[in-house]
């Protein structure tokens, strides 16, 4: 099954519907899906692919040459440039909508910084009778850096939890958040999950055996990176599981601020490390803190390495039933939060939110009366409205006092409309939300599924 996550396919067949030709950048971290999602935008579809190699400018121009007079024409035996070439591509689409790729699109502007400029130009100035449509692919660690200059931009992101649980129907809701918890729904990961095996039992072969792939995995990729690896491993084990402040790293680590930002600002061009301020506050917060964004990396620092010698010493079974299996249900407590934050994103989707969802996460700060740092683990801002919200990863029922608890937060947003936004694994009192009134709100883990199914069915049948 194809699941178009974030519509990307959608908005593409839109723009390949409504516009005689455009310039498309796709970003995507590795593992997101878009070598399938490309696979989809090409069927049905007269497309020609290229994947550019970390060769010079000029051997990746006769590579695509050589190409285009295999798959079109010896007519391109003439072109002496890449301008030339995309001449004759437009010429192709007369006739027929045309979809050309240029994958790994870094590799052939390396040699030509004038590329990007020469190709928009082109554009700019094709004919009203072609139908060209290009698409580059190029890293999602520069997307902010150039989307503001595209016309047309996509960033594929990971599955949404509730857009992955409808991949995996057969699982219960609880396997299912487990599942989320260990892949963070990127779709390279998911295919490594075997059917055939409990959620449990894939953790434990993948995790904790020598030859498990993920037990290699993250160290490989951590090398494939940088050359200083065991600093980056000490920053990311010094994270773990939590969130944790500048300081803390350096107290960890043993590096000076400035180094620690640094190299936490190259985890984050890889995916590996994010940066997180108050919903209230700006990018450039001292309020700051950092965690591991990859939910691999995340559970291997956090349950592999403390236990990397036993594993290598062939007791990972031991590891594993007595040390991890019992704990996974309290990990999955943050993934939680983590899901309620995607169905407030999904509820400003569907036009059922109190105010635009632009800014969603968290909030911490100093109480001014009390002394103390405030937390709130779900928040939502925009101008002057705000949302609190709790999560309840429990079994037991949820009463009036989880909302007055939640409201005690109010006296620190005092010029601010407030709305009250509460989630639970179980369920709600009876009437709850009708004696709160109407800015109070409230979800069982229950409800957001069968809201989320409802949005997504649609997308599960295309």
């Amino acid at each position: 099954m194809f699941l178009d996550k974030g519509n990307i396919l959608s908005d593409f067949n839109h723009l390949f519907n409504t516009e005689a030709s455009c310039q498309i950048s796709l970003y995507s971290h590795p593992g997101m899906g878009k070598t399938r999602l490309i696979q989809e935008l090409s069927k049905s579809r007269k497309t020609l692919y290229f994947k550019a190699s970390a060769l010079s400018f000029e051997d990746n121009i006769r590579m695509l040459k050589t190409l285009c007079i295999r798959q079109l024409h010896d007519e391109f035996q003439q072109a002496k440039k890449l301008t030339d070439i995309l001449k004759l591509l437009a010429k192709y689409s007369v006739q027929e909508p045309f979809l050309v790729v240029f994958d790994d699109f870094p590799h052939l502007a390396a040699g030509n910084r004038r590329i990007s400029t020469s190709i928009s130009s082109f554009f700019n100035r094709i004919g009203t009778d072609a139908n060209l449509f290009l698409v580059l692919c190029k890293p999602a660690s520069v997307y902010e850096k150039e989307c503001a200059k595209e016309s047309h931009t996509f960033l594929l992101r990971p599955f949404h939890f509730f857009e992955m649980r409808v991949l995996y129907p057969e699982m219960s809701v609880e396997e299912q958040i487990l599942l989320y918890s260990i892949t963070g729904g990127v779709p390279a990961y998911l295919q490594y999950f075997n059917s055939k095996l409990s959620i449990q039992d894939n953790i434990y072969h993948l995790f904790f055996q020598e030859n498990g792939a993920f037990y290699r995995l993250v160290p490989a990729r951590t090398r494939e990176y940088y050359s200083a690896s065991s600093v980056m491993r000490s920053i990311l084990l010094s994270m773990g599981q939590e969130n944790k402040k500048l300081q803390e790293i350096c107290d960890y680590t043993g590096l000076t601020p400035s180094a620690a930002s640094s190299l936490l600002l190259s985890l984050s061009s890889h995916n590996l490390a994010e940066r997180m301020v108050p919903v209230t506050e700006e990018q450039s917060s001292r309020r700051a803190v950092y965690f591991i964004s990859d939910s691999v990396f995340r559970f291997w620092y956090t349950y592999v390495l403390p236990y990397q010698s036993e594993i290598e010493a062939g007791q990972g079974e031991t590891v594993f039933n007595t040390l991890v299996l019992p704990s996974l249900d309290g990990y999955t407590k943050s993934t939680f939060e983590t899901i309620c934050k995607e169905f407030l994103l999904l509820t400003d989707e569907m036009n059922n939110a109190p105010f635009p969802m632009k800014n969603v996460g968290k909030w911490w700060g100093q109480h001014p009366t009390k002394k103390r740092t405030e937390f709130i683990s779900i928040a939502a801002y925009d101008n002057n409205k705000i949302l609190l919200g709790s999560c309840f990863w429990t079994d037991e029922w949820i009463d009036i006092d989880a909302l007055y608890n939640l409201q005690k937060h109010a006296s620190l947003f005092p010029d601010m409309e407030k709305w009250y936004y509460l989630f639970s694994k179980s369920d709600f009192v009876s009437g709850f939300e009708v004696i709160s009134g109407s800015h109070v709100h409230v979800f069982s883990l229950e409800q957001m599924c069968s809201i989320s199914d409802k949005f997504y069915f649609s997308f599960a049948n295309l």
